[in-house]
């Protein structure tokens, strides 16, 4: 089709470490359209939703400007998540679980599924069976687990869960427990009289000016 990469830039894992990525100019309107008629003829149970900013249902869905990795591992959990459409590839997505970032877990516990060894990845929805992903430069779909139901027939699967927590220029007003496998707390410091709880599994890294006030305690230990 003639795409070219018009833009590329890094984002950060949830732990902070680096991953590129970059963004392309789009396929036209027509191209855009076409996709989308050919894949619902090919894959009639999935539902295709809009990808541009204002959520238009009547948008195609099929864009260049992201792909599933970009999809799953970054946008979506972004406030706005279309307004940073990225592409990744399946290594720079690797170093959301090769840091604290993420770690393996059951399916019913699952944030994402890295398919096929890193060939897709999806996201898990609060339905049983039925996953959110991103399809190449093709459609963002809901869509099942079934070889027929995407074009990403699953003969491999990792499930991975979000477990790292950063807290940021924060000052700890409630007394709370943290139990994740990583935390980082940059900045931040604990109220008086509080005492902060923090179980963890990989990680606690505390960056920047710390403080706890008088009466505070800090308490950090492994699950």
């Amino acid at each position: 089709m003639g795409l070219s990469v018009m833009g590329q830039s890094t984002v950060q894992t949830p732990w902070g470490t680096t991953v590129d990525v970059w963004t392309q100019n789009d396929m036209t309107l027509q191209q855009r359209n076409d996709m989308d008629d050919s894949l619902a003829v090919e894959y009639p149970y999935a539902d295709f939703l809009p990808t541009l900013p204002d959520g238009n249902p009547s948008d195609p869905s099929s864009t260049s400007k992201f792909n599933c990795h970009g999809y799953a591992w970054y946008m979506y959990w972004q406030e706005d998540e279309f307004d940073d459409p990225w592409n990744m590839n399946y290594t720079e997505a690797e170093n959301y679980f090769n840091d604290p970032s993420y770690k393996v877990c059951s399916q019913a516990e699952a944030d994402i599924w890295w398919i096929n060894g890193g060939s897709h990845s999806a996201l898990s929805t609060e339905t049983s069976g039925i996953l959110l992903s991103k399809w190449g430069t093709g459609s963002l779909a809901t869509h099942g687990t079934g070889n027929n139901d995407s074009p990403y027939p699953i003969t491999s699967v990792t499930h991975y869960k979000k477990c790292s927590k950063t807290y940021n220029n924060r000052t700890f007003i409630d007394d709370e427990d943290i139990v994740v496998c990583a935390v980082k707390i940059v900045n931040s410091s604990i109220s008086s009289y509080v005492d902060l709880d923090i179980e963890y599994e990989e990680a606690v890294l505390i960056e920047g000016p710390f403080a706890t006030q008088i009466g505070a305690e800090l308490y950090i230990h492994p699950e």
